[in-house]
């Protein structure tokens, strides 16, 4: 009895060290989870990486971007390594789709994937019916951000409520001074000059297009600057005062000019405007899609989009989780417009790649960069 006890004390320490060498040396062997996100600046809080990766153990390696086309040539060069990206719905992700950037989601690992804004969705249908690559998240308005009091002054008598203020030539040759800033991509600005000239800004006509980029010409040189990320210093130290500008960095804007005792404002023209989406997608080849999809699933959570949008102040989709965003960014009509505002935003069709249709993008490109460079 007691050699057969002195045998399982043997025993015992050699069958855990068998384990131990078989399991163990897996365990420490194994590579760290991990998850690469490429996303706009600004959207993500630390404390929201923080949350998923004590929530998850997952580690999230955080890269951002402030323009759509750096995103793009990443993704279409070659497999970049990141799991998530947030393009923007039209016309990127239309182009994006065709050119097999990216994978289909696994709706089945996105439990949260419910109760989207109807009014979102309803865009996106023509961008990824059913939305099976794309999953629309964050979205705004393109409008103007302006220092009342500097436009005011300069344009006495002038309703401050549409795109008159930015695209008018006489209003624009009295605001030169100041200093005036358009957004940086075509996509951004020749859409609302055509419809500022009366011109339906959907039809891929030549001629209006032609017509807008010689209009553009006269206005020129009154223009300081084209960017899509640097208005928001240059109205807050008034550099500019007054800007193209998205409805997010808007906000951002108006609350740091506020702390500066500066009034600065932010309209959605009363013609309408250009709604924007940014989405949430997998690029095909992702190296972690599992843990991609654990992402995607967090952020859907109703408390974690209530509280990147009380962070960015920009409106989140999910529809569940408005009730738990602060009053004063969801009562705000520059965030979360009323639904007649909603009627009069357009989601650029995207182009059916047809050669017409090629043939009017690269000329808008071509007229783009005259314009950026002013002369003909």
């Amino acid at each position: 009895m007691k050699r057969i006890f002195l045998r399982i004390l043997v025993a015992f320490p050699l069958a855990v060290l068998i384990v131990w060498l078989f399991t163990g040396f897996e365990n420490t062997g194994r590579k760290a989870a991990y998850v690469n996100v490429y996303d706009w600046y600004g959207m993500l809080s630390k404390d929201v990486i923080r949350q998923f990766e004590q929530e998850t153990g997952i580690h999230v390696r955080y890269d951002m971007y402030d323009n759509n086309e750096v995103l793009e040539a990443k993704l279409l060069a070659s497999n970049p390594g990141y799991d998530v990206v947030f393009p923007s719905a039209s016309p990127y992700v239309a182009r994006q789709i065709a050119a097999h950037v990216y994978q289909p989601l696994n709706k089945t690992l996105l439990p949260n994937l419910c109760d989207l804004d109807p009014l979102i969705t309803e865009k996106m249908v023509k961008i990824d019916a059913g939305m099976v690559y794309s999953i629309p998240y964050y979205w705004g308005t393109l409008g103007i951000a302006f220092d009342v009091d500097k436009v005011s002054a300069l344009l006495p008598g002038v309703a401050l409520d549409g795109y008159h203020i930015l695209f008018d030539k006489k209003n624009l040759e009295r605001l030169a001074p100041c200093g005036v800033s358009f957004l940086e991509e075509a996509v951004d600005v020749f859409p609302l000059v055509l419809a500022y000239l009366g011109r339906d800004r959907h039809k891929e006509n030549i001629a209006d297009l032609d017509e807008s980029f010689r209009y553009l010409l006269t206005v020129r040189p009154y223009i300081r600057r084209f960017t899509s990320s640097r208005f928001i210093n240059d109205l807050v130290m008034g550099d500019i005062c007054i800007a193209q500008a998205w409805s997010g960095e808007s906000q951002r804007a108006v609350a740091e000019g506020k702390s500066l005792g500066r009034n600065i404002r932010y309209i959605i023209p009363k013609e309408g405007t250009t709604l924007w989406i940014d989405c949430i997608a997998i690029p095909a080849g992702a190296p972690n899609p599992k843990n991609a999809h654990r992402f995607i699933n967090f952020l859907l959570r109703p408390d974690i989009s209530a509280k990147i949008t009380n962070h960015s102040s920009i409106a989140t989709a999910v529809q569940k989780g408005i009730p738990f965003v602060k009053a004063s960014i969801r009562d705000d009509v520059t965030v979360f417009p009323s639904q007649e505002v909603m009627s009069r935003l357009q989601l650029d069709v995207p182009q059916d790649g047809s050669e017409s249709s090629l043939a009017y993008d690269r000329q808008r490109t071509r007229a783009w960069a005259k314009v950026r460079l002013g002369r003909e």
